[in-house]
């Protein structure tokens, strides 16, 4: 930065500080009273720790093919209803599409043996069954999100005739795609996967937090909130920054074997997209998906690059696939104005055009 700017910048900051400081306990209150998860929903399916989320329509509700929502199981879904503007879930009900989210829940040390099979062949087809079963539909739309993805397309190869399209929103799928995968892998960083699963039944999602926080030392202790400093006058900035710390630190812990199969057999393993990942005996054979998918990525996405996700494409068998690119990172796929201009819609429309 030019040494003129720099010290612009730095007197501008000064002259508001006093300005600020008035302001400062209101928007203390602000911050800390912000919450996303607006819309109401009710559960209509359970199954410890997992909840399956029906979301109330907008409108009458149609004959329109239900979404189910694999979110990530790392961190709470409320950020699919981050704000009443910026709301997935609000976007797909006002496109008349039934929505579901599986909200993983929050396992206790007793789920500590549930691992990838359970997540995928248990809970996530218990949840898309319910579903079908409540819409008497055949299939239904499968979107996945992060985390989750790897689940998505798993269940997606091993039940093909169950989902009618298939929506990834910043997939890792090929953890082997180069040094920009190296944050995503950090959780796998000189075997401390290993020190944690044997430490903890169920893996705090604050410490996972911790770990990529460690990557980026620096945005994180002081670039963010000298940001909030910065803009401690803009009411609607506080506010959605109120929103993302709320659904931060609301995180679920995750399963022991999970965290290890997801970090061995994906992470450092790559077998979802070497097509040698197993579950309950079975493989899962990529070229098994004939259905529509659609790649919802963010261009500036530091966790997971397109080169991670668009191998996808190659190895299933869809005549009918499309990637959605975004000018925002992996969060703001879910929050931001661009995300909800110009990419949920879109979203929207592609689901409603793929009906049955």
């Amino acid at each position: 930065m030019d040494p003129h700017e720099f010290s612009r910048q730095l007197a501008d900051r000064a002259a508001r500080t006093p300005s600020k400081l008035g302001q400062a306990p209101s928007r203390t209150l602000q911050l800390a009273a912000a919450k996303p998860g607006e819309t109401p929903y009710e559960i209509v399916h359970e199954e410890p720790p997992v909840r399956l989320r029906r979301y109330e329509p907008e409108r009458p509700a149609t004959d329109a093919t239900p979404v189910v929502i694999a979110y990530a199981f790392i961190n709470d879904p409320s950020i699919l209803d981050f704000a009443p503007k910026r709301s997935v879930v609000r976007t797909l009900l006002d496109r008349g599409l039934p929505v579901y989210v599986v909200d993983w829940g929050d396992p206790s040390p007793l789920d500590r043996s549930l691992g990838l099979d359970d997540y995928v062949r248990r809970f996530l087809a218990n949840c898309v069954d319910a579903v079908r079963e409540r819409h008497g539909a055949d299939a239904v739309h499968l979107l996945g999100y992060s985390t989750s993805v790897p689940l998505a397309v798993a269940y997606a190869a091993l039940f093909p005739d169950r989902v009618r399209t298939l929506a990834l929103q910043g997939p890792p799928i090929d953890f082997h795609a180069g040094d920009d995968m190296e944050l995503f892998r950090s959780l796998a960083a000189e075997q401390d996967h290993e020190r944690i699963v044997a430490t903890f039944d169920a893996v705090p999602t604050p410490l996972l937090e911790l770990g990529l926080a460690c990557r980026k030392p620096v945005e994180y202790t002081v670039t963010t909130p000298l940001r909030l400093w910065d803009q401690l006058d803009d009411a609607a900035f506080v506010e959605e920054q109120g929103r993302k710390l709320e659904w931060i630190t609301g995180g679920p812990h995750v399963p022991g074997r999970l965290y290890r199969e997801f970090v061995e057999g994906l992470l450092l393993e790559n077998r979802l997209i070497e097509n040698e990942l197993e579950l309950g005996g079975r493989r899962v054979d990529l070229a098994s998906i004939e259905a529509p998918t659609l790649l919802v990525l963010g261009t500036e996405d530091a966790y997971v690059p397109r080169a991670a996700s668009v191998p996808l494409l190659e190895a299933i068998e869809s005549d009918d696939t499309d990637v959605l690119e975004l000018p925002t990172g992996h969060v703001g796929l879910s929050v931001s104005a661009v995300a909800h201009e110009r990419g949920w819609p879109q979203v929207a429309d592609w689901f409603v055009e793929r009906n049955a």
